[in-house]
């Protein structure tokens, strides 16, 4: 695994290089996540591609899950949340299909990842789901549950490029059609 905090230079579609810096987010980070979501709310052509979280949510997701956070220039970039592979958390998307407690404790759910538009097409949500996993597998998580909208097909190839399958399709966060996909390791 990734040891945190750690700079990384990554290069876009049209060679172009930028430095980020990854690291843990903290609950002092709940303004700059809001302000995140907001401009990546903003941006989206159709917002059912994303459910938003409230204050209240993701001080939650803050205090109580793996959150990472990238910046660029000390722009926050980007903001990933893994819920761990607790099988008493109601998150776990293991309930989906109702999983019992054994198999809940070795399922993680790699929740969501936000990246500003000016800064997608670095690859963060790849270094995020490698950083998720690979806190997981630390975990002892053996089996990667998420969820995407259908008409989201960049973070969909983000998965599909690590091996996710997907494994069922279904209305989720208020009505919002989402698949959800699947990885399991030995």
């Amino acid at each position: 695994m990734m040891q945190l905090p750690f700079s990384m230079e990554l290069i876009n579609g049209k060679g172009e290089p930028l430095v980020f810096d990854f690291r843990a987010a903290v609950p002092e980070d709940v303004d700059k996540v809001l302000e995140l979501q907001e401009t990546i709310m903003n941006a989206l052509p159709d917002k059912d591609l994303y459910s938003p979280y409230n204050r209240e949510e993701t001080l939650h997701e803050l205090e109580n899950y793996h959150c990472y956070v990238a910046e660029c220039g000390g722009e926050l970039a980007g903001y990933s949340v893994l819920i761990p592979n607790d099988p008493d958390d109601p998150e776990n998307y293991g309930h989906h299909f109702n999983y019992d407690k054994e198999q809940l404790a070795k399922t993680a759910s790699l929740d969501l990842t936000m990246v500003v538009p000016k800064y997608r097409g670095y690859g963060l949500q790849r270094v995020f789901n490698k950083l998720r996993i690979g806190k997981a597998v630390e975990l002892g998580a053996k089996e990667f549950l998420t969820s995407i909208s259908p008409d989201n097909p960049y973070s969909y190839r983000n998965f599909l490029v690590l091996n996710f399958e997907i494994v069922d399709e279904r209305d989720l966060y208020g009505g919002k059609r989402r698949y959800l996909l699947r990885k399991v390791i030995d």
